[in-house]
């Protein structure tokens, strides 16, 4: 039986007549979907206020006809049909919802791959850095040791002083110095003054005198957001946020997902399930910002979030 085969039936009657006869049940139905069961509920009750609207609730009634053995592009179609204003039928034509649908669950999909390879390059790149700093340690202190110039004050070597030749034909042993013989003055080493005289060290500890001598930093702490936004799934849930006027992609997170978001003026938040949403701002838990299945927007100040704390 179609939509168009009994114009008696509703649209949420028609979908719940379909998973019965399939033998599904709600929450199975949620299982395969990644769907809320109480949003799928509300479908069936012919209560779309529910949804997340647009091209979001096509695709949730698309899944939905996939899972109970309907035609998703016919049940996409009588969804608009019957709720014209809710899905979105003004945005885009109904022919090409369900390839716009198609579009979305595979750019979900995508981006759910490359998150797992990312999660796997950092965790390879952090095991890579302590092997190398705990069990490599001569890795990294390599070559220090032939680099280090003198500290500074080391006395240069003393001048190794030779003993004269004697001239020939003279009777001076060798190595004998002549009565005669005007004392020689110790030429000093290259790039020493003649008239200055090596400064006396004091008697100063390293660290104290290296101290003593660093200048302070000029540069300043770097500047931290005023307000951390940390949201925990604890159903899946379709989201959308804008931090500070910048709006990140929308899309449908996952049970057990956590989300931080550094905040300076503002951020936007619009759920399709509020209930599936656990908020920490600052560290410190916020109250519900809805109900489960509940479809709400809400926006936090970093100047006045302490309004939604618990």
């Amino acid at each position: 039986m179609t939509m168009a085969e009994d114009r008696h039936v509703d649209f949420g009657t028609f979908l719940r007549q379909a998973r019965e006869q399939r033998g599904v049940s709600l929450q199975e139905l949620a299982v395969t979907t990644k769907i809320s069961a109480r949003v799928l509920e509300a479908l069936e009750r012919n209560d779309p206020s529910k949804l997340p609207g647009g091209i979001f609730s096509r695709s949730f009634v698309r899944a939905y006809a996939r899972e109970v053995g309907l035609d998703p592009d016919l049940a996409a179609a009588s969804f608009v049909s019957a709720f014209p204003n809710e899905s979105g039928a003004d945005e885009m034509p109904a022919a090409t919802s369900a390839v716009e649908a198609e579009s979305f669950e595979q750019r979900r999909r995508i981006l759910r791959v490359a998150a797992r390879l990312l999660g796997v390059a950092v965790l390879v790149a952090i095991l890579a850095f302590i092997y190398y700093s705990n069990f490599k340690p001569g890795f990294l202190m390599a070559g220090r040791a032939d680099t280090q110039p003198p500290a500074a004050g080391t006395a240069p070597p003393p001048l190794q002083s030779k003993p004269l030749a004697p001239e020939p034909g003279s009777s001076m042993v060798p190595g004998e110095v002549p009565a005669d013989a005007a004392p020689v003055a110790a030429t000093p080493p290259a790039g020493q003054s003649e008239t200055a005289a090596p400064a006396a060290t004091p008697d100063v500890p390293v660290s104290d005198a290296a101290a003593a001598t660093a200048a302070p930093a000029d540069a300043a702490p770097s500047e931290q957001a005023p307000l951390s936004v940390v949201l925990t799934l604890t159903e899946p849930c379709w989201l959308s946020v804008s931090v500070d006027g910048t709006r990140s992609p929308s899309r449908t997170a996952g049970a057990g997902e956590r989300l931080e978001f550094a905040v300076r003026r503002s951020i936007t938040i619009r759920a399709g399930n509020a209930g599936a949403l656990s908020v920490t701002l600052n560290g410190k838990a916020a109250r519900a910002l809805g109900t489960p299945g509940q479809v709400v927007t809400t926006t936090i100040t970093a100047s006045d979030y302490g309004a939604f704390l618990r």
